[in-house]
């Protein structure tokens, strides 16, 4: 049967097959500890809780909201992807919390969500490296810095237009990358990469 699917039904069948997979192994007893605040974050905007009475009704009437995964996503003529469809566009730097007068985070689209029609990520940022200088830090018209390849272990919402621009990431070694700003046009006169918070 799948001979005759194109690549959008490949996409959402894998896509689903994943989801379903999660979403069964955050369920069981032997799921770690460290991975409950991920099934929390996981209901809220992908699996919402189903009702044990499927005749009740809530009080006010209303529906639960639906929440829907996609592969990829469009903002601002920007391509946005999970890091499993596509590496490079999952790779963005954001104003964490939506907050701009701090330097953007580093991170990666670990998935993509739309929820009564509006599109968030899920993300992991990069944690800071404390055990090596970086040695970047000299060219401040070359966008890179040295960084830890270690990720968060929780997710965070982030909304499409807290995004400031994807990077590129090289792995230097096993325990460290070289990131590089991918701005389109030009430096943003506040920023350079050695200045970006890990929170």
């Amino acid at each position: 049967m799948l001979a005759y699917t194109g690549q959008q039904e490949l996409t959402l069948l894998h896509l689903y097959i994943k989801a379903a997979k999660l979403k069964y192994w955050l369920t069981r007893p032997s799921c770690p500890p460290v991975f409950r605040e991920v099934k929390s974050l996981f209901d809220r905007f992908v699996s919402p809780l189903v009702d044990a009475n499927p005749i009740s009704v809530s009080e006010d009437h209303s529906p639960t909201p639906q929440a829907v995964l996609h592969a990829h996503t469009l903002h601002k003529r920007s391509i946005y992807t999970y890091d499993s469809t596509h590496v490079g566009n999952s790779l963005i730097l954001y104003y964490s919390g939506g907050i701009r007068n701090v330097q953007p985070t580093l991170g990666i689209i670990k998935y993509i969500f739309e929820m009564e029609r509006v599109v968030g990520f899920a993300m992991r940022h990069y944690l800071p490296l404390h055990s090596h200088p970086d040695p970047f830090h000299h060219y401040p018209y070359f966008l890179a810095c040295l960084y830890s390849s270690m990720l968060a272990e929780h997710l965070k919402t982030v909304k499409p237009e807290w995004v400031v621009m994807h990077f590129a990431r090289w792995n230097v070694s096993p325990q460290h990358i070289v990131a590089m700003s991918l701005s389109s046009v030009c430096p943003l006169p506040f920023f350079h990469m050695s200045c970006l918070t890990m929170n």
